[in-house]
């Protein structure tokens, strides 16, 4: 109990000193000893790893969804298309009578990008520049927006205890479903056939409620420089929607169906984003919170017979049930990798989306006396060492992967039991940007004087020290390791596979059959990739996949 007391203080101690400092410090190098102990580093001999392919990855309600087209020359090119659930702003509501939607009426569709406020003009015009967005932002791709006529169940139809699934192979359920023309037919293509992303501010200008525009006087004006502005907008998606779709549709519903969100959701059954690449274009992919957009259906009627026609409006949020789809046309060579990848890759193809993870055994397969144990990790445990630290570094392929799409972080979990390690729930370190949160814990990218990526590390202290500590031989076993591009590294739930697939047991004497059944959500939520060094003999003996040990041990 006492050798597990100053163990753990070294490791608190440790965190201490490295978390004001997101960079990999070189780890054992600074130590100074009394006299009394010899600090050592310990290289671990044997590192399998391997990469898997996801195949169809469960995509319902994620907290971010891709929509565009994004073309990897690494992994090929992946088309995302989206599908969401509609409710009222405000249920049962009072419409009035004698509705119409005159011509200076608008139904309109907006969804916020993530962007950053780079620049205030003197006249108040803001300037942004645009944040989870892959591609090139010249490049347009066919949007089309339908209403949806499949209902997105909350929970399984034949077992209604258990949530539903969607996957991310599953955009015939809506496709064979679609109950209006396109709705999004605006002149202005760049609302529909060549939709780009675009960080322009987005401005409101306030009207008489007949069009005509005021000025400050509260006046009509037709001279454009003296016009109001009643709303400035963060840039994003502005769709113009058919009026006349709208108003049979909506307006003009029966109150039962407006009468709650469970009924409008019944009779409304959602908006399908329906994403086409254009020829000769690359395209663009966005990571979007469609949970944070809306539709206003803007309509004139009376409050009675004998009022006047007034202008109101109806919102639209973008809420309830949704799914991701996801088309992928995966490039040769990744192909050929997903289809070849064996029990000690070379390289690990790390893909988001329904794309490849990795995992990695430690300390080997070889077990000699069949006690269940790795017998480099038996060895290692004789000796009764006190971890400093421990590393784990996968180097980069740059000859492979763009350095510019590649992902800039990367997870390691416990895929034996589909949750974090120690060193995860213990680092409690926080940087301006949350997504590099838990730093000390690592998988970020690191990059060099030129810009160009070359590791990522992961500090696995506590996890090593459970292993050369613990009495529990079930705790010996729980070797393997996943490994996955993230999104942000404060998801770390789970989603499922359509498909399960088996890996070749960790210690053939100890293990039962290892049957994969989900990946990281993060990952899946991620379209980018990287490339990374597995440790084959095949591979330059300093780009190997590594495992180094600090220990110390008393003379």
């Amino acid at each position: 109990m006492k050798r597990k007391k100053v163990l753990g203080f070294l490791g608190l101690m440790l965190l201490s000193l490295v978390s004001c400092d997101k960079d990999f410090n070189t780890v054992g190098a600074d130590l100074i000893g009394d006299g009394n102990y010899n600090f050592n580093r310990y290289p671990v001999q044997n590192l399998t790893a391997y990469t898997r392919a996801t195949g169809p990855v469960q995509t319902n309600n994620m907290p971010l969804n891709a929509l565009g087209v994004f073309e990897d020359p690494v992994f090929g090119t992946t088309k995302a298309s989206f599908v969401t659930q509609l409710e009222l702003n405000s249920t049962d509501p009072d419409l009035g009578i004698d509705i119409e939607i005159q011509a200076i009426d608008s139904v309109y569709l907006y969804v916020p990008y993530f962007s950053t406020l780079e620049d205030t003009d003197g006249e108040g015009n803001n300037t942004y520049s645009l944040d989870s967005i892959h591609g090139n932002l010249s490049d347009s791709f066919d949007l089309k927006i339908y209403e949806s006529g499949y209902l997105l169940r909350s929970y399984d139809a034949v077992n209604p205890s258990e949530i539903q699934r969607y996957y991310s192979d599953d955009k015939n359920l809506i496709e064979g479903n679609l109950v209006s023309a396109q709705l999004n037919t605006s002149i202005n293509t760049s609302q529909n056939s060549q939709f780009k992303f675009q960080n322009g501010e987005i401005v409101v200008y306030e009207t008489d409620g007949e069009g005509h525009f005021l000025n400050s006087d509260g006046n009509t004006t037709i001279d454009l420089t003296q016009r109001v502005v009643k709303e400035r907008m963060k840039p994003g998606m502005w769709l113009d929607l058919d009026k006349n779709h709208f108003l049979t549709r909506v307006l003009e519903a029966n109150s039962t169906d407006l009468f709650n969100n469970n009924n409008f959701k019944e009779y409304f059954r959602g908006l399908y984003f329906q994403v086409t690449p254009n020829s000769g274009a690359a395209g663009a992919l966005a990571k979007l919170d469609f949970s944070s957009g809306y539709i206003v259906i803007q309509y004139h009627s009376r409050a009675s017979a004998s009022a006047d026609l007034k202008k109101k409006s109806l919102k639209l949020n973008l809420s309830g049930n949704t799914v991701n789809f996801l088309d992928n046309t995966y490039n040769t060579n990744y192909q050929n990798v997903l289809n070849t990848a064996n029990s000690n890759d070379a390289m690990l193809y790390l893909k988001g989306g329904n794309g490849s993870v990795a995992f990695i055994d430690l300390f080997g397969t070889d077990d000699t006396d069949g006690n269940g144990v790795a017998d480099e990790l038996d060895e290692i445990r004789e000796h009764g060492w006190m971890v400093n630290d421990a590393v784990l570094t996968f180097t980069i392929a740059n000859d492979v992967i763009n350095f510019d799409e590649e992902a800039k972080r990367i997870y390691l979990y416990d895929a034996t039991n589909n949750t974090v390690l120690l060193d995860y729930t213990y680092d409690s370190t926080t940087a301006s940007d949350a997504k590099y949160n838990k730093y000390v814990f690592g998988g970020i990218l690191e990059v060099d004087d030129n810009d160009v990526g070359t590791v990522y590390k992961f500090r696995l202290l506590y996890y090593i020290n459970n292993l050369l500590q613990s009495e529990d031989i079930e705790d010996l076993k729980n070797i393997r390791l996943g490994l996955a591009v993230t999104e942000t590294i404060a998801n770390v739930a789970n989603y499922n596979l359509r498909n399960t697939f088996d890996l070749p047991v960790a210690i053939p004497s100890g293990s039962a059959d290892f049957t994969v059944e989900t990946v990281p959500l993060s990952s899946i939520m991620n379209p980018l990739g990287t490339v990374v060094y597995g440790n084959d003999p095949s591979v330059l003996e300093e780009n190997r996949l590594k495992l180094e040990i600090y220990y110390t041990e008393p003379n």
